[in-house]
């Protein structure tokens, strides 16, 4: 029965030191969770202020990089237009050693058809 009331009366102390804490224990509670209140307002601010600033520089950053992918374009039009235009002269000057190699051949030819033909002419003359 002892142990009852002591049991009894230890619940009752608990309970005393609870509800004569309790009115300073809701204040506490109400001026941190302003506080914690304050402090995620102030630290969206701060992410909302830095999302943007990253935003902008992103921006800056696809800015840049189309402008490095514009000139790296007329760059590479620019030499595809050289390539093209040596590769037209290479065209020319290759045919006209061909025609120049093949004019020489023909007259070559041409020359050594007219020495035959004399000495044949000349062979068929001193047969008479």
């Amino acid at each position: 029965m002892l142990k009852r009331h002591l049991l009894l009366a230890s619940v009752l102390a608990g309970t005393f030191a609870i509800t004569a804490c309790s009115q300073e224990t809701q204040d506490k509670t109400e001026a941190a969770a302003e506080s914690a209140g304050d402090d995620a307002a102030a630290n969206t601010d701060a992410a909302a202020a830095e999302t943007e600033a990253a935003a902008a520089e992103a921006e800056a950053a696809a800015q840049n990089a189309g402008a490095e992918v514009a000139e790296g374009a007329d760059n590479a039009g620019a030499a595809a237009t050289d390539a093209l235009a040596s590769t037209g002269e290479a065209v020319v000057v290759g045919t006209n050693e061909a025609v120049s190699a093949t004019a020489g051949a023909v007259a070559d030819g041409a020359a050594a058809v007219e020495d035959k033909a004399s000495e044949n002419a000349v062979e068929a003359e001193q047969q008479y």
